[in-house]
């Protein structure tokens, strides 16, 4: 039996569809009030002299949707690098303030004697650090590393100040004062660049006009003019690369929306709704409160169950989830609050490689896969909750079975021994009289079942003689 803990990007694959509805029923309109007639089909009439355009040919037509195609995916591909580079420089700066926030505890460590020989021995080795390390500018990361350089003098004036009380007449204040000194002259020259740029340029200013009008005229208006064309050329530049850069997402927008319609139709022909009208999880609410009492240990934790299934797919069937309580958090919780929900990993990059194994599996019989439990309490203990009351497993497993009706899978494999043992036999879901050639055929329905080991636990071999009979059932 397999338990997989889903994670949060589970979710995101369910979240997915609610967007999807709400797009496929309002796209147009909300193209249709923000574009306004722009965007309508354009006419003429008959009879009019006007210029007209040749007609482009299909060939044309597909090629300049390529063009849109590429450069849309061009700037998407730009913009996840950005947001890439984005993330590394954000975990960078992370790495560099915990450095730093270490090297800061070591400094503070340092404790200020009253010895006069050992402080003079502290400041010399504190010098080196005082002038070797430089400040820097006041963006994220220098403000990160900055921290450093307040700390180290900080420490510096302290052991500075004892020294010259307990030992004033010592030879050598006057050189730990020069490097103090310097160390916060670099750290307001630094900290005030910009400022003293500005206060400098002002002061130029005033001596030249003070100086003489007719020098003012001649040196100082034409630097003027000078400064003032390249800031301002450098504003146009600026303007002009933004409207492009709206022309060319105004450009893409139907291109766009094209390409997120076409992926939302071959989405929406791959997965369907489990919860359709909520059937899920509102059928769990009647159950837990209906038993609210009978095992606290279970009901008090809330039901999870697979939101999303794959057409025409092969459906993998565990016993039941398995408990972390992060889960309330990661999952997505039901409109009624009561249960979790996870979305399907089929053809989803980041799968984990359980759900992969069973993909890679399921794509030999040119197939997709779902992936459900039989029952919806999360229980570690499973003699604990198959011992439960059989009533209360009896109505999970009745949903579970118009689950897989809805389904409609080409082959159930039901995993370890816990399944069998609830499912199997003349009474139940699946007759022993219906076994041919390995597999068995679910009550009601023509869907055939096999019981196997989980798929990832067997060998290559096992795996191609299962596919083999299984080819030989579908």
């Amino acid at each position: 039996m397999v338990e997989q803990r889903t994670k949060k990007t589970h979710i995101m694959s369910f979240g997915k569809s609610f967007e999807r509805e709400l797009g496929k029923n309002t796209g147009k309109w909300v193209s249709n009030v923000i574009f306004g007639d722009g965007h309508s089909t354009p006419y003429r009439r008959v009879g009019s002299t006007q210029h007209r355009e040749p007609r482009r040919t299909q060939a044309e037509l597909r090629h300049e949707l390529e063009i849109q195609r590429i450069a849309t995916e061009e700037r998407i591909r730009r913009n996840q690098i950005a947001a890439e580079n984005k993330r590394q420089k954000k975990e960078q700066n992370l790495l560099i303030d915990s450095a730093v926030l270490q090297n800061i505890d070591m400094i503070s460590s340092i404790k200020v004697t009253n010895n006069s020989e050992q402080l003079v021995d502290l400041l010399s080795d504190l010098s080196i650090q005082v002038k070797t390390n430089k400040w820097h500018g006041n963006n994220e990361e220098g403000k990160i590393r900055n921290k450093y350089n307040e700390a180290l003098l900080e420490k510096y004036n302290q052991a500075f100040l004892r020294l010259k009380s307990i030992d004033p007449n010592n030879a050598q204040i006057e050189y730990f004062e020069k490097n103090i000194k310097n160390f916060r002259k670099k750290r307001f020259l630094k900290k005030n660049q910009i400022l003293l740029i500005i206060v400098s340029f002002i002061f130029a200013f005033f001596c030249v006009f003070l100086l003489s009008e007719g020098l003012f005229t001649i040196v100082f208006g034409p630097i003027a003019l000078i400064v003032v064309a390249i800031i301002g050329y450098k504003y146009y530049k600026r303007n002009q690369k933004n409207d492009t850069a709206k022309t060319t997402n105004v450009r893409y927008t139907q291109e766009e929306r094209k390409i997120e319609e076409e992926n939302i139709i071959e989405e929406e022909a791959v997965f369907f709704d489990l919860n359709e009208n909520e059937r899920i999880e509102k059928r769990l609410s009647e159950i837990w409160n209906k038993y609210r009492g009978v095992n606290n240990q279970i009901l008090s934790k809330k039901p999870i169950f697979s939101a999303d299934g794959v057409n025409e797919s092969i459906l993998f069937v565990g016993i039941n989830p398995s408990y972390n309580p992060s889960d309330d958090n990661t999952f997505i919780k039901s409109n009624d609050g009561n249960s979790l929900m996870y979305g399907s990993f089929y053809q989803r990059p980041d799968a984990p490689e359980y759900f992969k194994a069973l993909e890679f599996f399921a794509n030999k019989l040119n197939k997709g896969y779902t992936h459900i439990n039989l029952l919806y309490a999360r229980e570690d203990n499973r003699e604990l909750l198959l011992d439960s009351d059989h009533n209360f497993i009896r109505e999970q497993l009745e949903l579970t079975y118009e689950t897989i009706l809805k389904l409609k899978p080409v082959a159930i494999f039901f995993f370890s021994d816990y399944c069998k043992n609830l499912i199997f036999g003349a009474d139940r879901w699946v007759n022993p009289n219906s076994e041919s050639n390995g597999s068995y055929i679910l009550n009601g329905t023509n869907f055939p079942v096999f019981f196997t080991n989980d798929i990832t636990s067997m060998t290559a071999i096992e795996q191609i003689e299962l596919i083999r009979n299984v080819e030989k059932t579908i």
